[in-house]
């Protein structure tokens, strides 16, 4: 599966989801379902490539403001989300993270950790297996990029602090 067909599935079940993508990791499943365990696995390549990508500083100081503090876990949901919200989205977003800015503050799930498992469970369920085999990413050990602080992250992005209600005066 090529990133193209990838950003299809991802798009399409951005588009059918409702309620803030809380369902879009079951239409995703169901989508990958469709296809042969070869594909699904090719999906989950694509994707965890993608989300390894955006392992980056910046885009960790974007979850950090918009979701109001984030972890490590967090992080791992914002990128999964992320993902979630479509092609456009996500490629804004690493070329500039207040490029989130212009997503609205409610009707938009910036986290979703579900959809780290569609894959694996479209996986079971077309083959009965609980295991997709490994394809051989390792997740990176540090975020690529500069690291930010949390006094002044809001100054580092004056268009998400302002958006999601931080005092860029007062970090």
């Amino acid at each position: 599966m090529d990133e193209t067909a990838f950003w299809a599935l991802m798009d399409a079940s951005n588009a059918e989801s409702k309620e803030q993508q809380a369902d879009q990791a079951e239409i995703l499943q169901k989508k990958l379902q469709t296809l042969p365990a070869e594909e699904i696995i090719a999906f989950d390549r694509t994707f965890t490539t993608l989300f390894f990508n955006a392992y980056r500083w910046d885009l960790w100081a974007a979850a950090y403001i918009i979701e109001g503090g984030c972890s490590e876990d967090g992080f791992m949901d914002f990128r999964a989300g992320l993902m979630g919200l479509g092609r456009e989205t996500y490629y804004a977003a690493l070329n500039d993270p207040n490029s989130l800015a212009l997503q609205p503050v409610t009707g938009v799930d910036f986290s979703n950790e579900q959809l780290l498992s569609a894959a694996d469970k479209a996986y079971e369920a077309v083959t009965g297996e609980e295991q997709m085999p490994e394809h051989g990413l390792d997740h990176p050990r540090e975020p690529v990029g500069e690291r930010w602080d949390e006094v002044t992250v809001a100054e580092k992005y004056p268009q998400l602090a302002t958006k999601f209600g931080w005092d860029i005066s007062n970090g």
